[in-house]
């Protein structure tokens, strides 16, 4: 999938700049929104270690891969990440996110929503606190991906508040 390997790349390229700085291992995640030019909706995936999102759930007892196994392991992670991330748009309205579904692949978890497209796509407003009132160091990059633009919100300790990414002037 090659929303995938973008995540994969710019995470491994956000460990590279910050790893050699920290004594200890990094609380950090990706989220990915695009058009699915198939389903005509906005995709949104995010990726974050396991170990922390179980941490998050108060789940430390179970790991990812078993705990979304489950029904109720799959309900949770739903439940949790529609309450710690919010989309708005050009307007300020919030998107109505849909809960596709989630999965583990090794040390990651992958939740993936999807939404209408929104017909002003002028701006954004990105609200991703996923993990951030389990970890202060918590650090989450958001890419939008519309037409040939892409942007990036970063928020992270000392920028929690929602950010605004324009895709005109």
């Amino acid at each position: 999938m090659r929303i995938r390997s973008t995540l994969l790349t710019a995470l491994a390229g956000l460990s590279l700049v910050t790893a050699p700085t920290l004594a200890h291992r990094m609380h950090a995640g990706v989220t990915e929104i695009a058009v699915n030019e198939r389903t005509g909706e906005l995709e949104i995936i995010h990726r974050v270690y396991g170990h922390d999102l179980m941490e998050a759930l108060d789940r430390t007892d179970l790991d990812a891969d078993t705990y979304l196994a489950t029904p109720e392991g799959l309900a949770a992670v739903g439940a949790y990440a529609g309450r710690t991330f919010r989309m708005a748009d050009t307007d300020g309205e919030l998107l109505e996110l849909s809960y596709v579904g989630a999965e583990a692949d090794g040390e990651f978890t992958w939740i993936y929503f999807s939404a209408a497209i929104p017909a002003e796509q002028a701006s954004f407003i990105v609200d991703n606190d996923l993990l951030a009132e389990t970890f202060d160091d918590q650090v989450m990059m958001t890419n939008l991906r519309f037409n040939s633009a892409v942007r990036t919100a970063m928020q992270g300790p000392g920028q929690r508040s929602p950010v605004r990414v324009r895709f005109s002037d």
